[in-house]
């Protein structure tokens, strides 16, 4: 055999020594599947919300503020809080302190009897200063957990009071409209009839015009002047009220497209490590063994060509490697309702960054002497390349960022999951897909030097 011919019934031999063992066939096909299976029913099921107790020592009866006629409930408030999450009713708060500790509940939230007169005395006009305070348990012991929900309070906390801060703007600024026109004032449950800058004003200026010159008329000019001056002023308060209440609107754009939804992103990073995984480690082994038994040495003596058989062993790699990515795409798509229209664009996707991740593992056989050698090699460096491969851009230093740009781009994994993701939902796909061959070829080119630098010895 020789020339490229050849590159199919080599890649045929090496296919006949997988088949003799069946344990790695039955691998490669049930690893797949139990991943998308796995990720699959997580992804359906959504993310479980944790169990959070709840002591609400406000009394049932004193729950209430009365807001210029409008009615504040602290339980509603209090439910409002418990969102995303599995409330438990808790009496006591050493009950949910013990709760807490014995890992019964990720975190209880206490809210003290004292917490609507402390609200009543904020929102009356005696300039009570002592703020309303809730308290939130949490077990250290577990600080993801621990921090996860914090702000998931904050976060709930931040929105109740964003949304009372609305209502007491709209109850001023229909006590400033009653300021300026007059009328019946509610506050905290006391009421009166207003007489209004606006009236007031107009009584001043005709009293003054009924008294003779002199301090008397001279004083009352003076305050109608004032309350002159109160009236073109306020006139202005609501409309600032209003933008103090949602002083700053989000308009939201993407520059990149409209965004990938966090399930196919998932099932992107499964297909792509499980295709990665495959290719890699299966071309490293194949070219290792053959190294090993001093077969590769044995062919290329035989006129042979060393990227001749190296191609084989990388197309039969990638192959194998696409067909898990598909498979597991495949049964991520049960769960994920995904576009089969798309299709033959998965199959662009699996085929370059098998091919891609086969030179690699091709590389990494060429270089390593043994299939242990080689297996240790392909994973000690996959782990850590899928690792910063996760990384988000712009959350590290302009440094650190490039190199991880750097590195990353030496392998096939952030290109291959461009190329997953724009394949099953949307996305840049040329330049990955490029990228890809790019990489194919490189690896090749260093398999094939490493070869013939060890002279195709085992």
């Amino acid at each position: 055999m020789s020339g490229w011919r050849s590159l199919g019934p080599l890649a045929a031999k090496d296919a006949r020594i997988l088949r003799r063992s069946p344990l790695l066939i039955g691998l490669l096909v049930v690893y797949p599947l139990a991943v998308a299976l796995l990720l699959g029913l997580a992804l359906s099921r959504g993310p479980a919300e944790p169990k959070v107790a709840l002591v609400n020592q406000v009394p049932a009866a004193g729950s209430t503020v009365d807001l210029g006629g409008e009615t504040l409930d602290a339980r509603t408030y209090a439910l409002r809080l418990m969102k995303d999450t599995r409330p438990v009713s808790v009496a006591t708060r050493e009950q949910a302190v013990r709760m807490v500790r014995d890992g019964d509940v990720v975190g209880a939230i206490v809210i003290p009897p004292d917490t609507v007169e402390q609200l009543r005395g904020v929102l009356s006009l005696n300039g009570a200063r002592k703020l309303p305070t809730i308290e939130v348990l949490t077990n250290d012991a577990d600080p993801v957990r621990a921090r996860a929900l914090r702000e998931l309070i904050q976060a709930r906390l931040a929105a109740a009071n964003a949304e009372i801060g609305k209502r007491l703007i709209g109850v001023g600024g229909s006590y400033l409209g009653v300021l300026l026109n007059g009328g019946n004032l509610r506050l905290l449950g006391l009421s009166g009839d207003i007489l209004g800058l606006r009236q007031a004003s107009d009584i001043l200026r005709r009293a003054a015009a009924e008294l003779p010159a002199g301090r008397s008329r001279s004083d009352v000019e003076r305050v109608g002047r004032f309350a002159q001056l109160a009236v073109d002023n306020l006139a202005f308060a609501v409309p600032i009220l209003d933008s103090i209440a949602d002083p700053i609107r989000i308009h939201r754009s993407s520059v990149t497209g409209p965004a990938v939804s966090l399930d196919v992103y998932a099932a992107a990073v499964a297909t792509t490590v499980s295709l990665l995984l495959v290719a890699t480690l299966l071309g490293a082994g194949l070219v290792a063994l053959e190294r090993e038994e001093r077969t590769f040495g044995r062919l290329v003596r035989a006129a042979v060509r060393p990227g001749v058989l190296l191609g084989s062993k990388t197309l039969l790699a990638g192959a194998t490697g696409a067909i898990v990515g598909l498979l597991v795409a495949g049964g991520l798509a049960i769960f994920l309702g995904l576009d089969p229209a798309r299709i033959p664009l998965w199959l662009v996707a699996a085929a370059a960054t098998g091919i891609a991740c086969g030179g690699l593992g091709v590389a990494l056989g060429a270089l390593a002497p043994e299939v242990r050698a080689a297996s240790l090699l392909a994973i000690l460096l996959l782990v850590p390349v899928v690792v910063i491969g996760l990384v988000p851009e712009g959350t590290v230093s302009s440094l650190v960022g490039t190199v991880i740009d750097v590195v990353s781009g030496a392998f096939p994994f952030r290109p291959g999951l461009r190329l997953v993701t724009a394949a099953l939902e949307h996305g840049a796909f040329w330049a990955p897909l490029l990228h890809l061959l790019l990489l194919a070829a490189a690896w090749g080119a260093i398999a094939r030097v490493a070869i013939v630098r060890s002279g195709a010895r085992g």
